[in-house]
């Protein structure tokens, strides 16, 4: 087995090589999740919105098959988003959001996890309306319910107002 480190992703991220990265992925699926979710993380840096949509990819091409991995994703992100888990996961709906827009007929239920985890949390909405934004527009039905609440984040957000809890 081919060894590869964050750089390589982050040099396929960047380029957006889907095949490489699926090879890789392949290859070895903890370690390229490992660094897409560090890729990921920060929501201000250049390579973010790719390794959210590579991760999306990956859940699309391989979910059917591996199920319980994406599962641990969201749950992994889930984790990190509670006071246990360190509470600094900024990116963590849209983590999320990336795995259950990727594979909305198996994950879609789990989308009012991540709002419920996310919602109170000032650190967590901006990412929470971007993961919104990605499901709903994957039709993921289970997340009509919040649409009301995530307009009225997105509003506040937009006006630069404190978001507050719901």
């Amino acid at each position: 087995m081919a060894m590869f480190s964050k750089q390589d992703i982050a040099r396929i991220v960047s380029v957006d090589d889907r095949g490489e990265l699926l090879a890789l992925f392949d290859q070895d699926p903890d370690r390229v999740r490992r660094y897409l979710v560090r890729l990921a993380y920060d929501p201000d840096a250049p390579i973010h919105r790719n390794a959210i949509d590579c991760l999306r990819f990956l859940a699309r091409e391989r979910a059917d098959d591996m199920r319980d991995f994406f599962f641990e994703t969201i749950r992994r992100q889930l984790w990190s988003m509670n006071e246990e888990g360190g509470n600094n996961a900024w990116s963590a709906p849209e983590i999320c959001g990336a795995v259950i827009a990727g594979a909305p007929n198996l994950y879609g239920k789990y989308f009012s996890f991540a709002y419920c985890a996310a919602i109170d949390e000032l650190t967590f909405q901006p990412s929470l309306v971007r993961a919104y934004d990605m499901v709903a527009s994957n039709g993921v039905s289970e997340a009509a319910e919040f649409k009301e609440s995530i307009d009225s984040l997105r509003k506040k957000l937009e006006n630069g107002d404190q978001p507050h809890a719901e």
